[in-house]
């Protein structure tokens, strides 16, 4: 009774705190009627809306920042970038993050070739990267390799969020350790608390369905 009591708590925070992030005010409406013009912002509508956007990265972008970007999982990426989170998150993300870190250079890219974008691509970016963290856990085996992964995406993909809010959808600058420190707690807390009920749970499940148990 008291794991089961401990656990409807957990759960019950667990919903609050990602409420907090769902709920959180985004940037202004408006951004969709924002003038969408320039490479960078090209770009930005070309990774959001296919995977391999290659002929759509502006020319000097290797000039500006540094690399080439590169295919990555079927995906045009940052071949150097990573998840940034002290915790392992799923490996099926790592294509994914990698993706996104292209989509936030790209943000930077037109910051610092004077034309920076509206929230709205920094919006697009971050949507991508749950859509992309999804379609990765879809391709795992088993329901419950399943539902971990997409906890976590959802914790990962709900700081991105929030991170990507306190800093008004600008032009990605440093990220704070405690977002990741925060994420990667929570996470780790939401599968050690799937871990200890899934036995009890799987338990009457199987009860449930032997014969005379109904």
């Amino acid at each position: 009774m008291r794991t089961t009591d401990w656990g409807r708590r957990f759960a019950a925070a667990a919903v609050l705190a990602t409420a907090a992030m769902t709920l959180a005010p985004t940037a202004d409406a408006t951004g969709a009627a924002e003038p969408r013009t320039g490479q960078a912002a090209h770009a930005i509508e070309a990774l959001t809306t296919t995977d391999t956007p290659l002929d759509a990265i502006p020319a000097d972008f290797s000039a500006v920042l540094g690399y080439r970007p590169a295919v990555v999982d079927g995906m045009l990426a940052n071949p150097e970038g990573e998840c940034s989170s002290p915790v392992t998150l799923p490996v099926e993300f790592d294509g994914v993050c990698k993706a996104h870190d292209l989509g936030y250079d790209l943000l930077r890219y037109a910051d610092l070739t004077g034309e920076p974008l509206g929230p709205w691509a920094r919006e697009a970016v971050d949507a991508k990267l749950g859509e992309r963290f999804d379609s990765a856990c879809d391709t795992r085996t088993g329901m419950a390799a399943r539902v971990g992964c997409h906890a976590m995406a959802h914790i990962a993909g709900g700081f991105v969020d929030v991170n990507s809010w306190r800093q008004g959808y600008s032009t990605p600058g440093p990220e704070p350790v405690w977002t990741y420190v925060a994420a990667g707690t929570l996470g780790a807390a939401c599968l050690a608390l799937a871990w200890v009920l899934r036995p009890r749970r799987a338990s009457r499940f199987a009860l449930a369905l032997e014969p005379g148990t109904a």
